[in-house]
This record gives structure tokens, sequence and C-alpha cells, in this order.
């Protein structure tokens, strides 16, 4: 059952329309089941006992990227994000999962089957990704576009304490899947950078999947033990910060988890007590004196706003900052840098058609600033610019690894 607080959020929306320009899926389809406004409407029916979920009601609740525009631009302050989740979770056994996901779900809250899956998944199936016709798609990501496996997992490929010279500071590193199983360039730039400041970095290889992509298909109850898992790994006292790159990670521990235990009936005192020493790998680093050993990076580069980083998390100036200060880099803000790139996890395969329209308003964005680089600290980010950017010439990085590149 929905917690009361949430219920009583329907509300609070005066109906402004508000969110209605804002919305990257409003602006696509144009049609008030699809705006933040008309979902809520339709909830605030079901919890009255007026409307009884349908397919298409399903559809709808699911059509949405849960970017939080809609909620920061509420001037009632209506939590739409929140009430989107927990009614995802309410109608779960109703409606149930698509076996993609809990496919998808399975091998993530388990401990045997995504060993298995990752092994085939680097000994065959990179491979096999080169001889896939090149005009084939996974909702809109082209075949050629789709990362690859790792060789090895990146938790794998160093100690599990990583010590520093001179040592001023030690953190705990929460890798999150991404840099884990495909994206090790960004897990070896935030060590290479913590290590060189002195900061000791410590890699629990027990972590697992953080459950956003989980409890937010409604799987509350599939992702409660990996955050159990996670919470009894990283709430520990003597480090001073538990480091994220990815801002969905990010968003999961430093509020997610405290949200999603709090309505569940759990106890949320740990993952309150986590969420304070959360943060986020450009905001940790902004708080150093870069300049004093930073070399000259050549690049133009734009910035894109992870929406989990953004809305969730509160992170907007402190990326930049990082980039702004590498000598020789040549910043360039590009036009809506904040709206949603169309990923939305699963959501650009799910909706393709809706995702593809947003992305494409991303990408004319980053070509018209003409930057050589586009710098997003989230993994679905980059893949889906990445993915939708064409033959354009454009690399896609996370702010830290450009910042690597400027270590002596």
């Amino acid at each position: 059952m929905i917690a009361k607080e949430l219920q009583d959020e329907v509300y609070n929306c005066i109906k402004c329309g508000l969110c209605l320009t804002p919305c990257p899926v409003y602006q696509q389809l144009f049609y008030e089941g699809a705006s933040p406004r008309g979902k809520v409407q339709l909830i605030k029916k079901v919890l009255e006992g007026r409307l009884q979920p349908s397919e298409h009601f399903h559809r709808l609740l699911f059509t949405c990227l849960l970017c939080e525009t809609c909620t920061v631009n509420c001037p009632s302050g209506l939590k739409v994000d929140r009430l989107m989740k927990a009614m995802r979770a309410e109608i779960l056994d109703q409606f149930g999962l698509a076996w993609q996901k809990r496919m998808l779900f399975h091998l993530l809250t388990g401990t045997r089957l995504l060993p298995f899956f990752l092994f085939w998944g680097r000994t065959v199936g990179n491979s096999l990704l080169s001889l896939l016709p090149k005009g084939g798609k996974v909702g809109t990501i082209p075949y050629p576009k789709l990362p690859r496996l790792n060789a090895k997992p990146f938790r794998n490929q160093y100690p599990e304490v990583i010590s520093a010279p001179g040592r001023k500071g030690r953190v705990l590193y929460f890798t999150g899947c991404a840099t884990n199983y495909l994206f090790e360039d960004v897990g070896r730039a935030v060590i290479q950078v913590l290590t060189h400041l002195g900061i000791e970095v410590i890699l629990p290889r027990d972590q697992v999947c953080c459950g956003l992509p989980i409890f937010l298909s409604g799987a509350r109850q599939m992702a409660l033990k990996n955050m159990k898992k996670n919470l009894g790994l990283f709430n520990r006292p003597d480090v001073d910060a538990v480091i994220v790159d990815c801002a969905t990670c990010g968003a999961a521990l430093k509020k997610e988890y405290s949200h999603i235990l709090e309505e569940m009936g759990e106890d949320g005192g740990a993952a309150e007590s986590l969420g304070k020493k959360v943060v986020d790998i450009s905001s940790y680093l902004s708080r150093f004196n870069l300049e004093k050993w930073a070399g000259p990076v050549r690049e133009r580069v734009t910035y894109h706003d992870p929406c989990h980083l953004l809305r969730s998390q509160g992170v907007k100036e402190e990326p930049r900052s990082l980039l702004k200060r590498i000598p020789g880099l040549e910043f360039v803000e590009m036009a809506g840098a904040d709206v949603c790139c169309g990923g939305g996890g699963t959501f650009q395969w799910e909706h393709p058609e809706i995702a593809s329209g947003i992305s494409a308003n991303k990408v004319r964005a980053i070509k018209e600033t003409q930057a050589t680089i586009v710098a997003t600290g989230c993994p679905g980010c980059r893949l889906q610019i990445h993915g939708n950017l064409g033959e354009e010439k454009i690399r896609v990085a996370h702010p830290v690894e450009i910042l690597a590149k400027a270590l002596p």
C-alpha cells in the first residue's frame, strides 16, 4: 500500500500546468495523459477507487523518464517522482515485469548467475557484437555503438585497499555496475586522481548493484537484498566519504534508499547515515587545489547534466568547475544542458520513438557548441549520447577521465 504521506500528495496538485513545458516526454507527445499533471490526476482517481488500473494506465505510468523535472518545477512542492515510483510498486503484482527486466534483475540481485553470464559475454559476446548487422539497434543505440564488457571486472583489477603516498584521507569507492563491468577507464581515472591527491581508496569487493533500476520498475522487494548488503558494507565510520562516479548510484545511496525503506516500513536509519557520507566524485574533487598540478588538456568541452546528479543530488557547478580549472581546456555551455538526454535507463528501449526525439534535441545542442568532447557523470547518459551522435567524431567522457589526462 502506498504510504499515506504520498497518497496525500495528489491533493497538492493545483493543475496549473507548469510541469508541462519542461517535461521532455510531454514535449514529444503533447497529450494530457503523457504529462505529469495528467498522470497525477489518474493516480488520484485510482487511489480514490474511481478508476481501475488498466493496461493503458500501466503504459502511461511507465511513459516517464523519472527525470524529476516536474518535481523541481512544481509550485506546490508535489513529490511527483516519489508518487510515480510508489504507484509502479503498487501495481507490480497486477501487471508484473517484462521478461527482459525480470531476467536482468535476477542477474543483478544474484551472486551466481551474473559471473556466469559475464564470462560468456566477455569470451563470446564481445566478438559477436562486431558481427551484428550495422543497421540494427537496441532501442535507440546502434549495435556498433554498444559498449564491450571489460576484459576483467574492474574491482578484480585492484587490491581492496589502494594506498596513497603521504595519506591525507580515506574513502570508500562504490563503483556501480557500469564501471565494474563496462567502463573500466572511468574507474581507473577515479583511482589515479584520488591517489595522486593522497587519498587512500577502499574498494569493497562484495558490493552489489545499487538496485535503483530494479526499484524504479516497482520491484522494491526484489531490490531489498541489494540495498541491505550495500548498507552493511558502506556504513563505516572510519572513512571520510563514500565516493560514487555514477549519478544514478549516487542518487540511490544518497537519497532513494532512505525513502524506499521508509515507504516499505523498514528501518531507514542506516540509509540516512550513509546518505550523509555519499559524495559524487566531482563534488569531492572540487575541494582540492587542482591548479597546483594539473597540466594542459587542449580540448573544447561541453557538459550535460545527468538528471540523477542535478535534480536528485543538487550537483551542478562542481563538474563545470573541475573542467574550467584544467589549463588549456576551453569550456562551452550547451543550450539545454539540464534537459534529460532521453536515456532513462530502460526507457530508451521501451519507448525508442520518444527517446530518439528527446536525444535528437540533445545531440543538436552538442553539435552547436562545436565541442570535441561532451562530458557527463552518468554512464546511461554517456551511452545514450554516444549512441545517438551518429558519425560525429565527438568523444563522450566522464569529467574525471578528462581530469586524469591532466595528471603530471
